[in-house]
């Protein structure tokens, strides 16, 4: 579901988290950080949403299709790449650029 969802569906989201299962044992949360929309074309929708992961969770900051849950928005698969980095978390960006349905 959350690939299914617009810019506006995200916005009210930003600072919540969005947990991720990776093994059996282990869950990471990312927490939105920003929601930024694009100038959309007739044809086209798009939208960058960005989020940030602590680098306290042991896992590979690499590009990944990660499925991510919601408390509110649900659960949904989406490519996740790692763009930024500080001392203590990794920021990863997801870019959408999907037909407008009529």
């Amino acid at each position: 579901m959350l690939d299914t969802l617009h810019y506006e569906d995200f916005l009210p989201h930003i600072g919540s988290k969005f947990k991720a299962p990776i093994t059996d044992n282990l869950t990471v949360e990312f927490e939105l950080i920003t929601a930024e929309n694009k100038p959309p074309s007739p044809q086209q929708e798009q939208f960058i949403l960005n989020f940030r992961l602590s680098k306290s969770f042991p896992i590979r900051h690499v590009q990944f299709m990660f499925t991510l849950q919601h408390e509110i928005l649900g659960e949904g698969v989406m490519f996740l790449v790692p763009i930024e980095q500080s001392a203590d978390s990794v920021t990863y960006e997801a870019v959408f650029n999907r037909p407008i349905e009529a």
